[in-house]
């Protein structure tokens, strides 16, 4: 039952700073930011997690009655605008107003539209169009429906004017609140995630399903309430005017599309003020937008100004990030509402604190949220993921930062405490499992610092800003971020996500280093096996970017390798022996644990190779050499050199023990010559003699070659000049001393002239008949 006309503190705190699966195991443990006993604030995000479990505490009603709607699809209509005109009676909880909603039909025939009012209220009045006065019977434990006038069809438009009267009742967050602040009336809502209703009559998805958050409205919004009292609410003042009985109507107006949970108003004694945030416009031209704050009167210090006033060095650091504020042409503003934590209300955030985390997450939440909100319940890590992680670019890019310490330091201290759930939510019905600060905030912020280091820096913001493209002033799934983040990189990202988002749990990293050296250079070789249990992810992987960092005493060295399978190999040139290695070192991977173990042998990587990458050589004998990490077999099919005028035939040889590769070509042809090792089973490429896998090939620029994973060609090529044949010595003429060179050549057998794939008299002949031509 709700405590009505008591006082109290809603929070206890203030925070400082698609495919079908199984359902994810249960949660293995209490997350302390979930338990009010054991919460501590700092990791607590911006306490939405924290303020239900605070409420269920105090004995508070969160959920209410399952009664779910018999209703049109939430797609069959377009709800454009709503004017919204109520007016608040702090003494008694009671309001009374209408909405006007203006529709759109999105299919053919539509008959009936839904809204959603509780019960608690009561209709005095419907009209449609202005003249025709409907009934709207209850269905459900919230909807209303109403009959239309005719079948509308797809594009036609109609209005819905509802006049309501009653005592509200609060749910969730506290969804309507009437409380006091030093003597004050406060009149407060926070809807999220289905509590709209439960203060005015909108078009909304059911109570406790998945809902579908990408109808967005505009909003006109008048409140009336004594005239001692200021209101606040979304977008930028119109008029505040004077009514009978000593009352004052505030109306607010925001034209950007808005999510139904995100509309709120706060009424109270404030202290306003406004600092300009100034910026340059798309046409380069000077600018600026309001900033508004709205203080109570009582904790308007020099401090808490200072601490909200930080907003304005973020909204230029985040718009840096993630492009121009979404709302730029209207306002941002922050006002204290009486709840732990804060909401990203759209345009106009309620605080119940002044930690700069806090500030900075609700910010990020009007890209992340607002301007793009999740579309069903279940991808709430959209938005408090993204927020989360918001806090961490803020660290890391503010004035005066010390960059990536700052960035992994703040990752550090919102890590999960509980890696056993996933970040998807199963239960949208649970607001507890939603707003989980475990999962959707911690994790979700981890998912994302993850998939920054598998695609690279700037492509993870260019991810962001394709995202915002795509979905601004709508709503998104996680399969629809997946898709952009596949679209951007080129590369299926399917596993990523259902690994991370979809799955539970997060990875264990088991590596193991041998050295060696190879042609004069030193090597480290190094094993990494992914070790979660089966049950989490993908099999127990995880795809993920790690760095190999290997420390000597004449400094370190490192790799980068994409660990996607359950084992993985890494080669890293070292300048002398390790004293240390070490796997992701930064902590850009959420991992359950790193342990160091046996090295593991693994395929062999190309380390070295001569002629190089687009280099040009004389023509004559040309000895064409590769070196490997291990010593190998050959099949076949291991190598194939191309000239200018197709395949040339050359002889291979192994020496080093098995780890270098030798073949000769006597005389090349002037030219693009073009080499291929490649990979292969024991009978048709280039294998590992210890662990019988096959050459891990791949390269562009530098080697060692590889991507860690047996298989893959190594593909190089270089030019041959054009150097007469004859000119045996490279002496720049034809003369005697060629003729002693080259028979010094064929006493050794490295003189085949004629391509035959061997040195015998043919070549004498052959060389004899070049030499006599000349040059």
């Amino acid at each position: 039952m709700r405590k009505s006309g008591m006082t109290r503190t809603l929070g206890l705190f203030v925070c400082a700073g698609s495919a079908a699966i199984l359902p994810p195991s249960a949660l293995a443990g209490p997350d302390p930011c979930d338990t009010p006993e054991l919460a501590e604030p700092s990791l607590c995000g911006c306490g939405k997690a924290h303020m239900l479990r605070t409420r269920q505490a105090a004995g508070y009603t969160i959920d209410d009655a399952r009664g779910f709607t018999p209703r049109e699809a939430l797609t069959d209509t377009d709800l454009i605008s709503n004017d919204l005109d109520i007016e608040v009676f702090p003494s008694t909880e009671r309001i009374t107003g209408s909405n006007t909603m203006r529709v759109r039909s999105m299919v053919d025939g539509l008959t009936q539209f839904t809204f959603m009012l509780r019960s608690n209220f009561t209709i005095t009045s419907a009209t449609l169009n202005g003249v025709t006065p409907v009934t709207a019977t209850s269905v459900g434990s919230y909807g209303r429906r109403v009959t239309l006038d005719r079948p509308y069809n797809a594009g036609e438009e109609f209005t819905l004017r509802v006049a309501y009267d009653g005592i509200a009742v609060s749910r969730g967050f506290g969804s309507i609140e009437f409380q006091t602040q030093n003597g004050w009336p406060v009149v407060a809502t926070l809807s999220e995630a289905y509590f709209a209703a439960t203060w005015w009559p909108t078009k909304d998805g059911d109570f406790g399903q998945p809902g579908d958050n990408s109808d967005k409205a505009t909003l006109r919004f008048a409140i009336t309430a004594p005239s001692d009292l200021r209101s606040v609410a979304n977008g930028l003042l119109e008029s505040a005017l004077p009514v009978a009985g000593g009352k004052t109507k505030y109306t607010w107006v925001t034209n950007y599309p808005m999510a139904t949970y995100l509309a709120a108003f706060c009424t109270t004694r404030y202290n306003t003020w406004t600092v300009p945030f100034n910026y340059t416009d798309a046409n380069g031209n000077p600018a600026s937008m309001p900033v508004e704050f709205n203080i109570y009167p009582n904790s308007d210090t020099a401090s808490n100004r200072a601490a909200w006033e930080k907003s304005i060095p973020m909204l230029a650091v985040f718009g840096d990030l993630y492009g121009e504020y979404p709302f730029i042409n209207e306002k941002y503003g922050i006002y204290q509402f009486p709840f732990g934590g804060g909401m990203e209300h759209q345009t106009n955030s309620g605080q119940g604190g002044f930690g700069e985390s806090l500030t900075a997450h609700e910010l990020g939440h009007q890209w992340w949220g607002d301007a793009i909100t999740c579309r069903t319940w279940n991808d709430i890590w959209l938005n408090e993921g993204f927020a989360t992680y918001s806090e961490a670019l803020w660290e890391e890019f503010k004035p005066g930062s010390s960059g990536r310490t700052a960035l992994h330091s703040a990752m550090s201290s919102r890590r999960p405490t509980n890696l056993g759930g996933s970040v998807y939510v199963y239960d949208a019905s649970n607001m507890n499992r939603i707003f989980s600060s475990n999962y959707s905030y911690r994790k979700g912020a981890w998912v994302l610092h993850t998939l920054r280091k598998f695609v690279g820096e700037q492509q993870f913001f260019d991810i962001l800003a394709e995202y915002r493209s795509r979905y601004e002033d709508s709503a998104a799934t996680t399969d629809d971020f997946a898709q952009v983040v596949t679209d951007l990189t080129g590369r299926d990202m399917t596993d990523y996500f259902q690994a991370w988002v979809y799955q539970s749990g997060a990875p264990s990293f088991e590596y193991g280093l041998e050295e060696t050296t190879i042609n004069g250079q030193r090597y480290a070789l190094v094993s990494i096996r992914q070790t979660a249990q089966t049950d989490w992810g993908l099999n127990g992987i995880f795809p993920s970017r790690l760095d190999v960092v290997a420390s000597t005493s004449a400094g370190s060295a490192s790799t980068s390798v994409l660990s996607a399978a359950p084992i993985v190999h890494a080669v890293v040139p070292i300048p002398a022996a390790t004293t240390s290695i070490a796997i992701d070192p930064e902590n850009w991977v959420l991992t359950d644990e790193k342990t160091l173990r046996t090295f593991v042998p693994g395929p062999p990587a190309l380390v070295s190779i001569s002629p190089a990458p687009n280099a040009s050589v004389d023509a004559g004998p040309l000895t064409i050499t590769a070196w490997f990490s291990e010593p190998v077999t050959l099949g076949p099919g291991s190598f194939v050199v191309l000239g200018p005028s197709g395949p040339v035939s050359a002889t291979p040889t192994l020496l080093d023990g098995g780890r270098r590769l030798d073949f000769t070509l006597a005389a090349p042809e002037a030219g693009l010559h073009t080499v291929r090792l490649s990979g292969g089973g024991a009978t048709t490429g280039i294998t590992a003699t210890r662990s019988g896998q096959a050459l891990d090939g791949e390269f562009s620029e530098s080697l060692p070659s590889g991507d860690g994973l047996p298989g893959g060609v190594s593909e190089w090529s270089f030019t041959v000049a054009g150097v007469c044949p004859a000119d045996w010595d490279r002496s720049g003429g034809v003369d005697g001393d060629d003729i002693a060179a080259f028979f010094t050549d064929w006493q050794a057998g490295n003189a085949d002239f004629d391509g035959s794939g061997g040195t015998d008299g043919d070549d004498i002949g052959a060389f004899f008949a070049r030499w006599q031509v000349g040059c």
